[in-house]
């Protein structure tokens, strides 16, 4: 059943900025204050330009196949199935686990507001995941349509910090100045990590090449929505961390909110309160993007025959992946209760630890962000581990693979029973031969015979006369 649903330009782009814009915008700047101070700004400009850069690669490949499956399809298409399987598995894998992170995301920022309980969180996780399935149930245009109001409420906090940063250079533009002075006060050492970490917060709009099938000519479309998705993006980070550090400077550096740090210092409360809900509504938005490219990239390998058939079902009124869209959002609450369970662990396993071992867990913490934001061996081994996993498990959903190699040995089959059928008619045919030969030559040797005793017979005549 093709998609019935069309996605446009506008549509397309949004979905590109909604799932590159998430909270990562909102921690990433005091981490980068913290070891560039205000040269970080020059990481997010080299950070966008690699991001325009591989932006500019996707779109390559979004001209050349207009199938759904993004990064999957392009790879699977460029170098064939096993190299395409293991794309779109990894592919898969991280953006599920992206699902989880939001949900808990979202409840850690409601927490600043309203302190709530395990089971409240349980809940509003739930509810969370159901929004966002209801959202895409009832096709891709309504979703698209929810994805873009988020899209554009998600903008207007950091327009707010723009618009901030030119009115606090206009009051006191000497103040503003001296924030960036000294520019590099810690060097440029960690430069690279930092362009690492920034460049993180650029990645997403992969999402939009996944649902091809459901874009109005995706050969023109896609290519101009990451173009300009990802230009929009760049735009507003690079000014939104010029206009923190000329409203706050410093005082950004390491600190949990940067946003909403500068906004309380020009608004208040109102301000930070804005940030928070800004971040909500971001990280909302964020997994309004990841439902629509990961539900779709699953039924893509479904219907591929590398994952479960029934996730390749679309609805017959909506034409939505409605199998691949519970799974998914089922999935993801299982993900997210789990490491809500765990986080929760640790800190109820914590009440009974001394000082000593509270100071350890804080600093397992840290090394974890640090391991985090340099991509340490660690994070590549986990990533070669789900490689071979992905690797074991590519004979078992690999149908298609499994229906090539039955065809091959079928073929095989046929040809050997053909060359056994010729070898039997040959060897019959030169018994047949020999039989006849051999028929010829006893009938030779009974002529002879018959010839021996007709002139035998006939020498014993002529004796007795």
């Amino acid at each position: 059943m093709p998609f019935k649903e069309k996605l446009g330009l506008f549509d397309t782009t949004n979905l590109v900025i909604g799932a590159i814009v998430g909270a990562d915008v909102y921690i990433a700047t005091a981490f980068g204050l913290s070891q560039l101070g205000p040269a970080s700004i020059l990481a997010w400009i080299v950070a966008g330009i690699f991001a325009i850069i591989t932006a500019l690669a996707f779109s390559q490949c979004a001209r050349h196949v207009q199938k759904s499956g993004g990064p999957y399809a392009f790879v699977k298409q460029a170098f064939g199935n096993f190299p395409g399987f293991v794309s779109g598995w990894l592919v898969w894998l991280a953006e599920l686990a992206s699902m989880c992170v939001f949900p808990l995301a979202f409840v850690a920022y409601l927490n600043f507001l309203v302190p709530i309980d395990f089971f409240s969180k349980t809940i509003l996780i739930a509810l969370f995941l159901a929004f966002l399935f209801l959202t895409n149930y009832f096709g891709i245009k309504k979703a698209a349509q929810v994805n873009d109001v988020l899209t554009i409420i998600k903008l207007l906090p950091l327009l707010l910090i723009i618009l901030l940063g030119f009115w606090v250079f206009a009051s006191n533009p000497s103040q503003s100045l001296q924030n960036f002075s000294p520019f590099s006060p810690f060097g440029f050492e960690s430069f690279g990590e930092i362009i690492v970490l920034v460049f993180w917060a650029f990645v997403g709009f992969e999402l939009a090449t996944i649902p091809a099938g459901e874009i109005k000519n995706p050969r023109k479309t896609i290519p101009k929505a990451i173009i300009i998705g990802v230009s929009i993006v760049a735009f507003f980070y690079i000014i939104t961390n010029i206009s923190l550090i000329a409203i706050a400077g410093m005082q950004l550096a390491g600190h949990d909110a940067p946003l909403a740090l500068a906004a309380s210092l020009s608004l208040g409360a109102i301000g930070a309160l804005i940030m928070v809900v800004g971040a909500m509504l971001s990280v909302s938005g964020s997994d309004e993007s990841n439902i629509i490219g990961t539900s779709r990239l699953g039924f893509a390998l479904s219907a591929d025959g590398y994952f479960p058939k029934f996730l390749s079902r679309l609805h017959p009124k909506y034409s939505s992946p409605v199998a691949s869209l519970a799974f998914h959002s089922i999935a993801a609450f299982a993900l997210t209760l789990f490491f809500l369970l765990v986080t929760l662990s640790a800190f109820r396993l914590n009440k009974r630890k001394t000082r000593l071992e509270k100071a350890i867990l804080a600093a397992s913490l840290l090394v974890c962000a640090y391991i985090i934001i340099n991509v340490q061996l660690l994070s590549v081994i986990v990533g070669i581990a789900a490689l071979l996993f992905g690797i074991v498990v590519y004979p078992f959903f690999s149908k298609q693979e499994l229906k090539a190699e039955k065809a091959f040995l079928l073929k095989e089959e046929h040809i050997a029973y053909r060359m056994i059928r010729h070898e039997e008619s040959f060897l019959a045919n030169v018994f047949k031969h020999l039989k006849i030969q051999s028929r010829k030559l006893q009938g030779l040797k009974h002529a002879h015979s018959l010839r021996e005793r007709a002139h035998s017979h006939k020498h014993e005549k002529a004796s007795k006369l």
